[in-house]
């Protein structure tokens, strides 16, 4: 079976869920393995694939192989292993399939463990393995390796069905991924710091707190060169304390662009798209759009806090524009309508963009990956 059917009768990328899984089946695995001799996991709510891609192309002008491991997708399953420079070639990933293939307990992974371990196989030429945690942390599939340093982008809340309702809770499952050195991004909810500190302590693992505010003219010159938006500028903040502490320099003259695929991304002058999904991600869209009106292209999987996302959106909001998603998580027609009349927020079906208006493309994976088709972006 090849790879493309394989995955499809996996299903849900996490279900079913199992803590112990994954561990199981890389402790058989990794005799088979030569995983690079340095692991950097990346953890946190929002901001996981840009910190990882910028800390890709910084090792990347050190010469460093590196496969960057990222998800979810848009279009291809390919996105998710970046290597080398660009993202691996379909020949490259029926190679890794057919190597797993060869241990029948590889069977048992859910989705998203299979993509682990095919970022394994694919990542034992290169010296640099950057490993984005897909949900949560302890329990991650990601997290059954021992990284050489580990780095949490912001955590706010997010998934809270799965990894608990308060901020503690969340902040807890995730940060107990920890290893021996690890970088704090700047966090929206100083609990996130204190639990940090604590379990550190329990571990003796050091801690590296990236401050908000940036001295860095270079890498301000650099932000401001690529119109990153304020969310892309600390994470690339935290790139750059996280390559120091494997004593590797950005050189930002020198940085490529940014080339991770709908983050803040201007489309066209007038589109603006980005794959956020909750509370912590809208409010980085009001920083950048600012006291502007513009059109919302949005839907949002049942899950999200739809109320408090729209709650948070409405002062920029000029008319939401409903975009019909087919997928079985995405929040009935019915109950969206009914969220914008009671936010009195002025709603339509979608139906295409013009030039003369402003629009945002905002609220999942989904919504985007349907607009950009639309457009015919890709």
């Amino acid at each position: 079976m090849d790879l493309d059917s394989y995955l499809k009768s996996k299903g849900n990328e996490y279900a079913p869920f199992c803590p112990d899984r994954a561990k199981n089946i890389y402790n058989k695995l990794k005799i088979h393995l030569q995983l690079p001799r340095t692991i950097i996991h990346i953890i946190g709510t929002n901001g996981k694939g840009s910190t990882g891609r910028f800390i890709t192309l910084g090792l990347e002008q050190h010469n460093c192989k590196v496969l960057h491991f990222t998800s979810p997708h848009l279009f291809d399953f390919n996105e998710r292993f970046y290597k080398n420079g660009s993202c691996v070639s379909d020949t490259q990933l029926e190679q890794a399939h057919a190597f797993l293939q060869q241990f029948d307990y590889i069977q048992e992974a859910s989705y998203f463990e299979y993509a682990t371990f095919l970022a394994f196989v694919l990542a034992c030429d290169c010296e640099f393995l950057v490993l984005e945690a897909g949900l949560g942390g302890e329990f991650d599939s990601t997290n059954v390796v021992d990284s050489t340093l580990s780095v949490f982008t912001p955590i706010s809340y997010d998934h809270q069905e799965i990894l608990g309702e308060s901020i503690q809770e969340i902040a807890s499952t995730k940060l107990r991924a920890m290893s021996k050195c690890n970088v704090i991004a700047p966090q929206c909810f100083e609990e996130v710091n204190h639990i940090a500190r604590t379990i550190a302590k329990e571990r003796n693992a050091s801690l590296v707190f990236v401050s908000e505010k940036i001295n860095d003219n270079n890498l301000l010159k650099y932000a401001q060169k690529h119109h990153l938006a304020p969310f892309l500028t600390q994470n690339l903040n935290v790139a750059k304390h996280t390559l120091a502490l494997l004593d590797k320099e950005i050189d930002f003259d020198r940085l490529s662009g940014f080339n991770l695929l709908a983050r803040a991304w201007q489309l066209e002058p007038n589109i603006l798209v980005d794959v956020g999904h909750n509370e912590a991600c809208a409010r980085e869209i009001l920083k950048i759009i600012g006291k502007k009106q513009v059109n919302l292209v949005y839907n949002s999987f049942f899950q999200k806090d739809v109320v408090k996302i729209l709650q948070i959106l409405k002062p920029i909001i000029k008319k939401l524009l409903i975009l019909d998603v087919v997928n079985d998580r995405i929040l009935p027609k019915d109950q969206l309508i009914a969220i914008c009349r009671e936010l009195e927020i002025d709603w339509s079906d979608f139906r295409g963009v013009d030039a003369d208006s402003e629009y945002v493309v905002f609220g999942s994976f989904s919504v985007v990956k349907e607009f950009l088709e639309r457009k015919n972006a890709r």
